[in-house]
């Protein structure tokens, strides 16, 4: 049985192959692209099909869909990481599917998530303090779809932190 997470407006769920052609509309608007570091552009079927075989899985990341259609991604693999396409932001959807992901994570005996964001992205700033992420270093990065470098705010949440503030 595949995973399903239902949070109050969103569903979470595995990546199937006919997310493909909506992946691949919805990462070639390089303002949602510029923020992700490993994102090529233009991003084609070839990149979607690879996400959708291997990827999404070795990085435990799932589709997030409101109304049934797809609008962004999420995952716990390395670190906590999101995007949702430019139509979803200011909406509250990626602060909902962070928290339902990091309840499922600390489900787990894991005890620390990170997380980071591109200095300059105030929206991802917000969402990760507002769930209780703290400062953890910087580090550089090259944004694969503009070739730009850019410094990472690495950020932390503990077991502890969030369940201090549940």
């Amino acid at each position: 049985m595949t995973e399903v997470i239902k949070t109050e407006r969103l569903v979470l769920r595995r990546f199937r192959r006919e997310d493909s052609s909506r992946l691949v509309t919805l990462l070639n608007d390089l303002e949602v692209a510029r923020w992700l570091t490993v994102v090529p552009h233009p991003y084609g079927d070839t990149h979607s099909a690879e996400f959708i075989d291997i990827m999404a899985n070795e990085h435990d990341a799932f589709a997030i869909t409101k109304d049934d259609a797809l609008v962004g991604c999420i995952s716990t693999g390395s670190q906590l990481g999101y995007w949702v396409e430019k139509g979803s932001w200011g909406r509250g959807f990626v602060t909902e599917a962070c928290r339902a992901m990091i309840a499922r994570f600390f489900r787990s005996d894991r005890s620390e998530l990170t997380s980071g964001y591109h200095l300059g992205n105030e929206r991802s700033k917000a969402v990760l303090t507002k769930l209780g992420f703290k400062p953890d270093g910087q580090h550089a990065a090259t944004v694969r779809s503009t070739n730009e470098d850019v410094t990472i705010q690495d950020v932390l949440l503990t077991r502890r932190d969030w369940e201090a503030q549940q």
